[in-house]
């Protein structure tokens, strides 16, 4: 009698276990299936003042105006028009921003692409002035330029290389703000700070010419530019990490 018991017992424990895990399965499956019913919601709420992506496709559209603009450039007007001041800056800009286009979420191929495109075509650009110099006798000027990039190369490449170490060191070091700073996604150790300084450098260089001709201006260039500019302002600050200095 007492075997019987047990053993009835012992049933009626497993069937309540099997009964409570099942109502577990189907409970979680519910719970699935609900917050996939509910992620389309949520895509279709976001509009398009909210979305990056679409911020970042016209960012990305103006982009590629600006790489097609230095293009057009080399192929239609000659080598007096590039600027000394501004095409080393953009081939800078477009260096950080090609980084920055692949690491930002969400990310932005398109973007990325139109900057590793304008890297070249500025390139080019910066041959064309330089040669335009040498055979205008102005060799010294032209080495002047060499060497101020040379030092700034090297200069860029140590920061580089030692950057993450030294990012490292102050973050763990304990110094309240300095650590903080440091240790900070958009901090000054990383391409999300200086993609947005190199913007700064854009205006910067802009400035410094307000009395060139006007016949050695590119108006497409500076099209270009004005748009990227107009576009971003609004995508720093819907893409992670938010990019208030963009």
């Amino acid at each position: 009698s007492s075997t019987r018991y047990h053993q009835k017992t012992t049933v009626q424990w497993m069937r309540r276990r099997w009964m409570t895990s099942e109502t577990t399965k189907q409970s979680a499956k519910e719970t699935v299936e609900a917050a996939a019913k509910e992620a389309p919601k949520q895509e279709e709420k976001l509009s398009w003042w909210s979305d990056p992506k679409f911020w970042g496709g016209l960012g990305a559209l103006a982009g590629w105006g600006m790489s097609a603009s230095a293009i057009y450039d080399a192929a239609m007007q000659g080598p007096e028009v590039i600027s000394l001041t501004m095409t080393p800056v953009l081939i800078v800009y477009s260096s950080l921003f090609a980084r920055w286009a692949y690491v930002v979420t969400p990310p932005n191929p398109l973007l990325m692409w139109c900057h590793i495109t304008n890297v070249a075509a500025q390139m080019n650009q910066f041959r064309r002035a330089l040669q335009f110099k040498l055979e205008n006798g102005e060799e010294e000027q032209v080495k002047d330029i060499v060497t101020k990039i040379g030092m700034g190369g090297a200069a860029t490449a140590v920061a580089v290389a030692s950057g993450p170490k030294v990012r490292t060191a102050l973050s763990n070091a304990s110094l309240g703000v300095v650590s903080t700073v440091a240790a900070a996604d958009a901090g000054p150790f990383t391409v999300h700070f200086w993609a947005p300084m190199s913007k700064w450098l854009i205006s910067g260089a802009s400035f410094l010419e307000l009395d060139r001709p006007t016949d050695k201006i590119s108006l497409p260039q500076y099209t270009a530019l004005t748009l990227t500019g107009f576009f971003f302002s609004r995508y720093a600050l819907l893409v992670t990490p938010i990019n208030y200095t963009l």
